[in-house]
Order: structure tokens, then sequence, then C-alpha cells
């Protein structure tokens, strides 16, 4: 049993190899051509021959056309053979409680539209071989058989044009062929612009090579509902104008040459009435006949078997069916009272009428042609235009979305893509458009794996959640807002307002310097940086500059655009403000490097696109730990390993830890960062404005007397263009009670209150000009966020950092005394080293080896 199911599988996979062959052989470009060719051929060659060749060259159109027709029924039988449900054959297997409607449709279910299609086609050819070149008899037989030998003579004209119908695929191949030069072309413009933007880049677009030749089989898949379109279309044209060139000859009145047929009658009836005949022909009779000579166009004449016209060379170059005969028979008594039998038959040439005929076929088929193309493309193009076609690229947005979630451009389309005002594909197109957009941002680059998978891999239609998780490594970024707890108390619904104020300046930044943003939990932010198993270590020491660039150029902007953050109704403002005067937005981050697992966390009801690893919450770690470094940044040592010279020379240890047992000692670093240097005063200074703009009245005067007054809204703002940043400035009115302030902002016009507004709510534009790596050097903002830290004093703590390290902590604790002069008291891990060598009476433990326990 065993081997003859293996045999059976054998067989079977032999059949299907076979099968593949034949495709390969009939569906190839070579056999294409030629199955064209004779059918252009097959449909031309009857009239080319009637109006262009004599009747020497008819051997050869016949040999020709007989390769046609065993060419075209090769060809069905390989379709046949090789195509699903092309040959349908009937189920004869009875269906249980079916209709007889229902069963007379399973019996005589045989073959596809398509099927008989070629079977018409190719039968009509038989019409060379049986009928093609029938002699016509006289005008005795009826209108009717008339019109149904031009109605079967323009069935088989009908039968020859629908196998045009099977020339589709190579109108396809070569519109295929044309998209992929233009690929092609396309291909090697993108490559040479991502060669000369390497030096900018860090990623570089991938395109595949579409170079090779293009097979039919190869070719690019069709939407089931535009093909399913197509077709219906395409069988409907078809279909009508089969029934159009079957029905109009049958319906078409036409006049015929009565002259032939009345001479040769003629001549019959002076035979009949001529006594003397056969032996004296009368006057009547030879008239007759030198008149059917001479003027009818006649090649041969018999009278009772007796010749009297015969052009046998004129005759012998006539086909039958420019040949045209009348015969007419009578009796008549001769002089012996007997009844004779008069037959007269007369030939007449019609090839002048034979080659117009031909001609007109000619411009016939031509025009049924331009019906069958322009009918088939009008009847499809409204449908296309306005429903398969913005389907189709609704589909392929949905594809894309699937290949890359975050490299997706969501944008509407136009009118000329089908996207029409009101129409339902563009609701459809923009909630698409809507829904990629929420999901790009809710889910962000640790989803996208998640959405790949489920829009393009997912089984049974079903959401596949709980699949394992991917290994990454990657820079962490973690950010905390400062009091975060106590301002949300004060702003109250307004916190979000204040939350996203800050994510919309940080998120920005981070995008610029090759991040992406992952988690927003409330005071913090989680900010990643994959590192790609393929850059070299250069290439990633860019992508550790721009990740501390980032978080450098986020403590400058948030200072920066205090007035946008914290632009708050009167009430928030004042709550705020009476618990922190003077109030300023500050955050912590930490930043570390390592591996993680990226995936879904969570369940069907709900998940969250996220990383999981010791290295996420080391960078946590190292957020919550710049409290007691008074700094705003911290680094982890081996983070901080991956800088290059230009960024690390910036950098200065400020502890040597270990948390637990588990792990191995590590350093700590720090951005030196002076978060009360004034950088909107010092933009106003550069850009030429002497006097000293003062922040929000509102948030000044709280810091003042500990309540609130309001200042009127100044009559014009401040904008500053230098780095491409938008800000506005408010000016302060010393002395003014709240109810004066009031009543002055009331005077003042409606126009001047809602640009006030506006400037405030405006969501500045942070640009962060592309990576270099001297901009440690050349920005401005980043020398002066370190000015309290110059080279002197990194060579001094570098000094006494070495003494802690070794044990020597009286040389480590006066230096650290130094430092702290020198920055006026407000060096940070000065303070927190000297207050644990304090702890330890002055002197390192006695297991000190060279880091202190953090737990």
């Amino acid at each position: 049993e065993t081997d003859a199911k293996n045999e059976e599988k054998s067989a079977a996979g032999s059949d299907l190899h076979l099968k593949h062959i034949v495709e390969i052989v009939f569906e190839s470009l070579p056999v294409t051509i030629v199955m064209s060719l004779f059918t252009v051929w097959a449909l031309f060659s009857d009239d080319i021959r009637l109006s262009a060749t004599t009747k020497s060259a008819d051997e050869g159109f016949m040999v020709v056309i007989s390769i046609a027709f065993f060419l075209f029924l090769l060809e069905m039988i390989a379709g046949s053979y090789y195509k699903e449900g092309y040959l349908m054959l009937p189920n004869l297997t009875p269906v249980p409680g079916e209709s007889f409607k229902e069963k007379m449709g399973r019996l005589f279910n045989i073959g596809s539209f398509y099927f008989w299609l070629d079977f018409i086609a190719t039968a009509s050819l038989i019409f060379y071989w049986i009928i093609g070149d029938a002699v016509q008899t006289d005008d005795q037989s009826s209108l009717k058989s008339a019109r149904a030998g031009r109605a079967s003579r323009a069935g088989a004209r009908a039968g020859r044009i629908v196998r045009l119908v099977r020339m589709v695929k190579l109108y396809k191949y070569f519109k295929a062929q044309s998209k992929t030069e233009e690929t092609a072309a396309a291909t090697e413009v993108e490559s040479s612009e991502a060669i000369s933007n390497a030096s900018q880049s860090q990623s570089t677009k991938q395109v595949e090579d579409p170079k090779g030749d293009v097979k039919l089989s190869e070719l690019a898949a069709e939407s089931h509902v535009g093909a399913a379109m197509s077709d219906l279309t395409t069988r409907r044209v078809i279909v009508l104008v089969l029934v159009m060139l079957i029905a109009i000859p049958l319906m078409t009145y036409s006049t015929s040459d009565y002259a032939p047929s009345f001479g040769t009658k003629l001549v019959h009836r002076m035979a009949k009435e001529n006594v003397t005949y056969p032996g004296v022909y009368n006057d009547g009779l030879l008239q007759a006949i030198d008149n059917v000579k001479s003027n009818l166009n006649c090649v041969k004449l018999t009278v009772n078997g007796e010749v009297v016209v015969h052009k046998k060379g004129r005759l012998d170059e006539l086909r039958d069916v420019e040949q045209i005969m009348y015969e007419f028979r009578g009796e008549r008594t001769n002089s012996a009272n007997e009844i004779v039998t008069i037959k007269t038959e007369g030939i007449f040439d019609k090839r002048s009428s034979s080659v117009s005929t031909a001609e007109f076929g000619i411009y016939m088929t031509i025009f049924i042609l331009f019906l069958l193309v322009v009918g088939t493309y009008y009847f499809s193009t409204d449908v296309n235009r306005l429903v398969i076609i913005p389907i189709e690229k609704m589909v392929a947005l949905v594809q894309e979305i699937s290949k890359n979630p975050l490299g997706v451009e969501y944008k509407m389309l136009g009118e000329d893509d089908g996207f029409l005002e009101g129409m339902e594909t563009t609701l459809l197109l923009q909630t698409i458009n809507k829904i990629g957009g929420l999901m790009r941002v809710g889910f962000g680059e640790a989803g996208a794996s998640v959405i790949a998978k489920n829009l393009g891999e997912s089984k049974d239609h079903q959401l596949n959640l709980m699949g394992s998780g991917n290994l990454i490594h990657s820079i962490f970024g973690f950010c905390d807002v400062r009091n975060f707890t106590d301002t949300t108390e004060c702003l109250q619904e307004e916190v979000m307002l204040f939350v996203n104020r800050i994510a919309h300046i940080l998120h920005g930044i981070v995008v610029q310097c090759s991040g992406s943003a992952n988690k927003n939990i409330g005071d913090a932010f989680l900010l990643t940086w994959k590192i790609d198993e393929t850059l070299q270590p250069k290439e990633i020491a860019f992508l550790a500059d721009q990740a501390l660039l980032a978080f450098c150029k986020a403590l400058i902007e948030l200072c920066r655009y205090q007035d946008f953050i914290c632009n708050f109704s009167i009430a928030a403002t004042n709550r705020l403000y009476k618990r922190f005067p003077g109030y300023k937005v500050r955050i912590g981050s930490g930043l570390h490097v390592g591996w993680a697992i990226e995936g879904a966390i969570g369940s069907n009801m709900k998940i969250d696109a996220s990383y999981l690893s010791p290295h996420v919450n080391m960078s946590e770690y190292l957020e919550s730990s710049t409290k007691a470094y008074g700094v705003p940044l911290l680094l982890s040592e081996a983070f901080f390993r991956l800088l290059s010279p230009h960024a690390n020379k910036y950098c200065r240890q400020v502890d040597r830890i270990k948390r637990s047992d588990a792990e191995e000692p590590f350093g700590l670093f720090t951005y030196d960062a002076d978060l009360n240097y004034d950088f909107v005063e010092d933009e106003k200074v550069s850009d030429g404005v002497s006097n000293r703009a003062l922040q929000d009245p509102r948030r000044k005067s709280v810091a003042i007397s500990g309540s609130l007054t309001i200042a009127p809204a100044p009559s014009s703002h401040h904008s500053h263009n230098s780095s491409d940043h938008s800000k506005t400035k408010s000016k302060f009115n010393k002395g003014k009670s709240t109810r004066d302030l009031e009543s002055q902002r009331h005077e003042k016009s409606g126009e001047t209150d809602k640009d006030e507004k506006d400037a405030q709510d405006k969501k500045p534009n942070v640009i962060v000009p592309p990576y270099v790596e001297s901009v440690w050097e050349t920005d401005m903002d980043l020398v002066r966020l370190r000015h309290l830290v110059n080279d002197g004093f990194r060579s001094l703590w570098k000094e006494g950092m070495a003494a802690y390290i070794k044990g020597d902590w009286q040389k480590a604790r006066d230096i650290f005394h130094e430092t702290m002069r020198s920055s006026n008291a407000q060096d940070g891990p000065s303070k927190f080293l000297i207050k644990v060598i304090d702890e330890h009476g002055g002197t390192a433990p006695h297991d000190w080896q060279g880091y202190r326990q953090d737990s």
C-alpha cells in the first residue's frame, strides 16, 4: 500500500512537472508572437487572397491557413491540459436536493467561455475548405438564403476576430517590459542619488535589481477585482460584437444585378420559341446571344448542350467564388410533336464585385477590431478609474504598510487617481491613511514587525499577537519630567497639553537624529536608536553621537521654548507658579546600549509594542540617578565607549558603581549642561535686541509677589529665524494690579488678543542640521550648554576621579572641593562625591575595589 501511494505521488509529481513544461512553452514570448501572427493572418488572409491575388496563389494560402488551423487546434489541446478551468468537464455526480435547472447546469457545464471562443475561431477556418469558394448559383433562391449565406460568412469572420482576444497576453508582455525598463531607469537614478548622499545618510534605500527578461508567468499580478471586472467586460463586448456581426447581415436589405440573369433567361426564351432550333437560329436568338456575349461579361454560355460563348482562358483564371451561374430549363414541342427539354446555362465573371466585397471585408474587419478595442476600453475605463484603480491603490497601500509600516508616506490621492470628493473609495482611502498613521504613531518602531506580521502573514484572517519577539541591539534613552506629580495636580486637564508639548519638541529632535520614539509613560519617554548588525564601528559611533546630540538639543530647546510649553489658562498658571515660583521645565535623562527583545506585550484585549531587557531598565536607572548626581544627563560606560573622540572629549566620568553581584562594575558619565543659561536672551542679543526681555508675566509676577498679576498683551511679538525657530516673547509691566491690567486687556482690540493666542499656541519647528562630527565645537548652543566646564576643569576633575577610584579619598576630596569653588558651588557631581566621602569619614572603606556598591 505504501509503494502504491509513493507511485501515485510520483506520478502526480511527474504530471505537474509536465504541465509546468507545457505551460512554459505555450506561454513563452516566441510562441505568443507566432500564434499572434497566425491569428492576424487568419483574420485577413481570405480577403487579401480575393482582393490582391489570382487563383494560382490559392494553394499557398490554403497551406498557410491549414498550418494555422492545426496550430490553433494544438494550442486548444495544450490549454485544456495545463490550464485550470479551461476545459471544464460536466460533473456526473448527483447532488442531493438539486433542482432540475441546477442538474442541467451541472450536466451541460462543458468548457469555459474562452474555450468556446477558441473552438469557434478554430472551427471558422474550416470554411476555407468547405464553403469558402463555392460557386454562387442563380437568383431563383430566396433572398432569405442569400442573407443566410452572408450571415455564415460574417460568423466565420467573427470567429476569427475573437482569436484576437488571446493576444492580450502579448500586450501584457510588452506593457510589463516597458514598465521594467522604466523601473530600471528609475533604479539607476536612485542608486546614483544614494551613492552621492551616502555621506549624509546612514540608511540607504534598497532597490531590487529589475534587470533581466520578463516572463509572462512573472508578470505583476492583477488584482482579483480588476481581473474579474476586466474579464466580464471583455466577455460582454465580445458577445455584443458577435451578435452584431451575425445579425446585421440578416437584417440588411441588398440589391442584385439582374442583367446577367435577364440576358440568360432571354436567350433561353428565344431558344425555346425558335421553331427551327436546333439547326437554324433566328434573328432573335442570335441577337440575345450577342447581347450576353458583348455586354454582360459572360465567359461561357451553353444552350441545350451547345456552347455558344466560351472564353476559356478567362474562365480558367476565375475562382469559383468569382463566378456566378444562371441556369434555366423549359420544354417545347418540336415539329414532330415531341416534347423537347431546353436547358440554358450561363456563367458570368464577377471578379470585380468579389474584389470590392473583399476590400470591404478588410475595412469591416478593421472597423470591428477598432470597435472591439474601443468598446472594451470605454466600457471598462470609468469602472477602472472610479472603482478598480482606487481599490488597487488602496490594496497596494496596505501591502506597503505590511512591508514597512514606518516607511509609508500617508497622503491623499487626487481626482486623476479616481479619488473624487464624496466617493466611497475616497472615504476608504482617507480611513486607511488615518488608521495607518495611527498605527505608526501608536505602535512605533517596535511595533513595525507586529503590524507587518499581522497584515502580511496572518492566517485565517485572525490577529496573531502571541508570537515570539525579535532580538535586537539598540541604544536606549529614558527621559523623565521633573516634579510631574505636583505639576499634574496644578494643571489638571491641561497636563495633556504640557506633556504633548514636551513630546513634540523631544520626539521631533530624536527623529531628526536617526532615533525613534517608543513609549510614552505619563511623565517618561523611552527612545531608541536601533543598531543594525551590518553597521561598522565608525557608523555605530556616528549613531551614538546622534543619540547624545539629541538629548543635548532637547535640554536646550526645552529651555528655549519655555513660553510655548507653559502656555496655560490663567487658573492653571496661577496654581502652577504659586506652588513652584519661577517654574522651569526640566527633564532627567539616561543613555545606555545593549540587547533587548522587541515585540508585542499584552493580550488580544490590549497590546503594547515595546522592548523587554535589563538594558532598558538600566537606562531608567540612569535617569533616576541624575537627581542624586545633580546632572540632567547620565551615560553608562557601555554607551560612552561607543562615542567618537569628538563627542566623548566633552563627557566626564562622575562615578564607578556596581549594582549587584551579578553585574560587573561600570562607570557613570555625564555631558555637562548648565540649564540656568538663558538661551532665549542669548538669541535676542545675537539678533541685536538691546533690551532684556523677561518671560511670560503671568509666571514672573508669581515668582516675585507670590500672587498672580496679569500683564497686558504685547502689541507685537519677536520672531527668531537664525535656526528656523519661531518664538513668542511678551513684556512685563511692573507695578500694575490685576484689576488695572484686566482693564487694559479689555481695551485692547479682539484682533490683538487673537494674534497673541495664535502665536503662543503655534508649535515650534525645531530643525536639527545633519550630523557632522565638528558640531560639538561649531554649534554655539552646545558650547553655551557646557560653558561652566572648560578643559582645565576637566583635567582637574579627571585627576580627582582617578584618586577616588584608586582609594586616595583625601586627595580626591581636596580636588572635588576645588572643582566646587571653580563652579561657584554649582557642580552636582562634586557635591555628591564629597558627600559620599564624608559619610565614610574621609577615607575609602577597607574593602574598596575601585567602585561603589549601589543597589
